[in-house]
């Protein structure tokens, strides 16, 4: 064998060799490729079951919003009707108020007079009494 032909056969089982791993190579690239392909696959028909799902709930989600929204106007004149309520409380109370405060202002006012009065009547007996203690003294110094 000559070395040309030797040579020859070194580079044929190299490339007999490259073949064989390409082979494996390939192979195992196949495998991946349908294994992807299958994945893509149930991912495809959950993403399909996913958005039928979502369609669903986007639908009650709208029929949701639709009934708050009605039910939200129906009670639109009851809260008008409580704040109103409340506005009349409060002028209510307001007006008691003043109500009370004037009543007081009576009260005190009365009862300064009636002190005042007390006061004027005590010195007025009081008065009376030295008039009529003086009155009598005279009398019995006139007396004698």
């Amino acid at each position: 064998m000559t070395f040309g032909q030797l040579a020859g056969l070194i580079a044929a089982i190299a490339f007999l060799i490259l073949v064989i791993f390409a082979c494996i190579l390939l192979n195992q690239l196949s495998k991946t490729m349908k294994e992807t392909n299958k994945s893509i696959t149930t991912l495809t028909r959950d993403v399909h079951y996913l958005s039928q799902e979502m369609e669903d709930v986007l639908s009650n989600t709208n029929t949701l919003l639709d009934d708050i929204n009605h039910k939200s106007e129906q009670l639109d004149p009851a809260v008008k009707a409580v704040a109103d309520v409340s506005q009349s409380v409060s002028e209510v109370n307001a007006s008691l108020q003043e109500m009370v405060d004037k009543a007081r202002v009576r009260r005190e006012k009365r009862q300064l007079d009636r002190g005042i009065f007390k006061f004027a009547g005590k010195a007025l007996v009081l008065d009376v009494f030295n008039k009529f203690r003086q009155h009598r003294k005279q009398k019995k110094g006139n007396d004698k």
